[in-house]
């Protein structure tokens, strides 16, 4: 085939697919021009999740009339001159192809006009191509109005999502930007509905505005510094820790980023005060030089590399734990893997071997350290501290036991957490919290499958403050989650209150149990607006987790013999009642030949 040069129309869209993925793409590549531009003020409008219209309004330095022309082209920037400026990037943008990309796929009008100009300029462009040019009267700074994203690209449109997703991005983006410049005014409006407002201020008056005032108070104020490295901000104490990642504010050079060294060295420092899966709610803001930065590694510039990651690291761990630490926290190192892990058949024989071989190089001395006493105990009080795995012809052998109604005569309970049960085939063991846990779980399914879930009013309801960006989600789906047994009303802007809750999830519900709740709901909302089959729905059986840290009986809960009986009649009248909602084993058996070779009873 021969080599041809394309037109600058189709280079144009090229680049548009990397840089312009989505409405929240328009906006951000205009935003940061306007804060490039020294604005304290910006305003932007979206209409249908930014499908139709987005204006972006900003009272920055503007363009003079030759500037807005040059700045519609392919590589053309202020922000820098030179390769050698790309390892010292001060400014937000830089590459020279946001405008080119935007008007390449979209219908755009732009006003602006510097303070030296009395008149600024008009134009409008469109898939690219000049239409009106032209002098007007228009305010200092710039404001640019991007109809029809992607008419020319039909085939990138019909890959946008809902109207609720993308306003989600763009807000999600706006809020983001807002705590990285708390020195800026931003409001937010979608079909003319004011979506958030973050007034000009110090970062804790943005973090008030935005997030609410629980969060607020909740906030730790961090600040160290160690050779030209800088961590401020805010983190907040482990019990407002959330289920989602999306509490994770970080920020660079005053640059919101992702990065995983950040994260990791977060939740290194708060250690074990949050548990795994969960995530603190931080604003970390570090300040490094800008030759330490890589901000060009890919187009939308979300992402950064560190020249000294272990020094980055560093830095944020000793920061956190000081901070906690001087509130009192102690903080306990997270262990990577368990210090004790399970003992299998084949490791017997190796310990086997091992022991004889060191019994052979042990001098007497040593041979005559005392042995443990073991104290003979009746019924319940039975200590038995730990079990080898069980055969894997468990399942099997359940299912038989079950279908013949063999007997299972219950012994007792070790360590408050497994019902021991005696059997034919030998040793029968359940773990009774995932066991009342799948209980549960069935039975809160089969009142959804009716449509009869039992509700509970809560006698306190539950007020709580989302981000704008939750807050439109929630918004939407408000009567779908009336089918789950949830009740929430809007309480004020970005505020929801939660007023009642399936029954079998108990009688009250506090601060930390209800935005749980949010984070599961929020993670599932595409699943939950699909309205898929009972059992497809991953996010209720998040929830039955919730259900069952309140409701089911927990590891370390005494029981009786007869709740323990009653537990396993229950669980057995399911039609699987072999594992968990996640998964786990609720029972095992340790078989009666396994038993038997473990302590060498082979008569073969």
């Amino acid at each position: 085939m021969k080599i041809v040069e394309l037109d600058t129309l189709t280079i144009n869209k090229i680049a548009a697919g990397e840089v312009i993925e989505r409405p929240a793409s328009v906006v951000k590549e205009i935003v940061e021009n306007s804060i490039d531009a020294q604005s304290n003020k910006i305003t932007i409008n979206v209409q249908e999740g930014g499908k139709k219209l987005i204006e972006i309004i900003d009272n920055g330095i503007g363009m003079s009339h030759d500037d807005a022309l040059l700045s519609i082209n392919r590589h053309t920037t202020s922000k820098i001159k030179s390769a050698d400026d790309l390892f010292s990037i001060n400014s937000l943008g830089f590459r020279g192809e946001a405008l080119a990309s935007i008007v390449s796929v979209a219908q755009v009008e732009i006003f602006t006009r510097t303070k030296e100009d009395e008149l600024g300029t008009h134009l409008v462009i469109e898939g690219g191509k000049v239409i009106t040019d032209k002098q007007i009267s228009t305010a200092v700074g710039t404001r640019i109005i991007v109809k029809n994203l992607f008419f020319n690209v039909q085939v990138r449109r019909k890959f946008l999502k809902t109207i609720s997703t993308e306003i989600n991005h763009i807000t999600e983006f706006i809020t983001r930007l807002a705590l990285a410049q708390p020195a800026i005014a931003f409001s937010l409006t979608h079909n003319r509905k004011d979506i958030l407002t973050a007034p000009k201020g110090d970062l804790i008056t943005q973090i008030t505005a935005i997030f609410g005032k629980q969060i607020a108070k909740g906030c730790i104020p961090i600040d160290k510094k160690e050779e030209g490295y800088q961590i401020k901000g805010y983190i907040t104490k482990p019990e407002f820790s959330r289920k989602s990642r999306d509490y994770l504010y970080t920020f660079v050079n005053m640059r919101p980023i992702s990065n995983k060294t950040i994260v990791d060295a977060t939740l290194r420092g708060y250690g074990t005060s949050v548990p795994h899966g969960r995530f603190p709610v931080i604003f970390l803001y570090l300040s490094l030089p800008t030759e330490e930065v890589d901000v060009n590694v890919h187009p939308t510039k979300k992402e950064v590399r560190f020249s000294k990651d272990s020094k980055v690291y560093s830095l944020i761990e000793s920061a956190i734990i000081e901070s906690l630490e001087n509130i009192g926290l102690e903080i306990f190192e997270r262990t990577l893997e368990t210090r004790f892990k399970p003992t299998t058949l084949v490791d017997i024989d190796r310990v086997k071997s091992k022991v004889e071989a060191d019994k052979k190089t042990i001098s007497t001395a040593t041979r005559r350290i005392k042995q443990p006493e073991y104290r003979i105990t009746r019924g319940k009080e039975q200590s038995i501290d730990s079990f080898l795995p069980p055969s894997r012809e468990t399942e099997s052998k359940i299912e038989e036991i079950i279908q013949h109604k063999k007997d299972i005569r219950v012994l007792g309970v070790i360590k408050n957490t497994y019902i021991v049960a005696e059997i034919e085939e030998g040793l029968f063991l359940c773990d009774q919290h995932a066991a009342h846990e799948k209980v549960n779980y069935e039975k809160y399914i089969e009142q959804l499958k009716k449509k009869k879930v039992s509700i509970q009013q809560l006698l306190a309801p539950v007020n709580i403050t989302l981000k704008p960006s939750e807050f439109e989600v929630f918004d939407e789906i408000r009567e779908n989650l009336g089918l789950f047994g949830f009740d929430i009303d809007v309480f004020g802007k970005n505020e929801i209150i939660l007023r009642s809750i399936p029954l079998i999830m108990g009688v009250t519900v506090d601060y930390t149990v209800a935005k749980d709740i949010i984070d599961i709901i929020k993670e599932n909302i595409s699943e939950i607006k699909q309205n898929l089959q009972i059992e497809d729905l991953n996010f209720i059986k998040d929830l039955v987790s919730i259900f069952a840290c309140r409701r089911s009986i927990k590891a370390g809960d005494k029981i009786s013999i007869d709740q323990a009986e009653t537990l396993l009649k229950n669980l057995f009248s399911l039609e699987e009642p072999f594992t968990c909602p996640h998964g786990r084993p609720t029972v095992i058996i340790l078989i009666e030949d396994y038993i038997e070779e473990l302590f060498k009873r082979d008569y073969r």
